[in-house]
């Protein structure tokens, strides 16, 4: 089940845990709006597994999406990235998502930059956030996600 919520600057935000990307998502944000992509494993991302997420995600309107993966960050941005080209390529070449973070990025310090800088500096905000926590079900991220999402300021 989906965990919905308001962030500290008024951004609706829904939190969905999936253990894989052949998940159904409960819910998906209204066009266009930004992601928070958490890879809870630890593990280098899988590139087909978040290939197929950030396709998802392009199809469903995300314009932004902020990563997260510990110290892969860089390696699940060069998946993303590649796969926007791809869908560009293959689809639409009016799609766009731009993508951020770090490797030595904290959870709080990705939400951070998700909810209070993960939008276009030449428009308004989205206001709407999917935070997307990749991981088994198990796990405390989504918790931790939604707690971190609902109080977060911004630095």
């Amino acid at each position: 089940m989906a965990r919905t919520g308001t962030t500290e600057n008024g951004r609706s935000v829904a939190i969905l845990g999936i253990a894989d990307s052949q998940a159904e998502w409960e819910t998906v944000p209204a066009k266009p709006y930004g992601a928070l992509v958490i890879s809870g494993s630890g593990e280098r991302p899988d590139k087909i597994r978040f290939q197929r997420i950030a396709e998802q995600l392009l199809e469903t309107g995300c314009a932004w999406a902020t990563l997260h993966a510990g110290k892969h960050t860089s390696k699940l941005h060069d998946i993303f990235d590649r796969a926007v080209v791809d869908y560009q390529l293959k689809h639409s070449p009016d799609v766009e998502m731009m993508t951020s973070g770090d490797d030595e990025d904290s959870l709080e310090e990705a939400l951070r930059d998700a909810v209070h800088f993960g939008f276009p500096s030449y428009g308004d905000p989205f206001p709407e956030l999917l935070v997307l926590v990749v991981a088994a079900p198990d796990t405390k991220l989504e918790e931790q996600a939604e707690a971190l999402a609902k109080s977060v300021k911004p630095e």
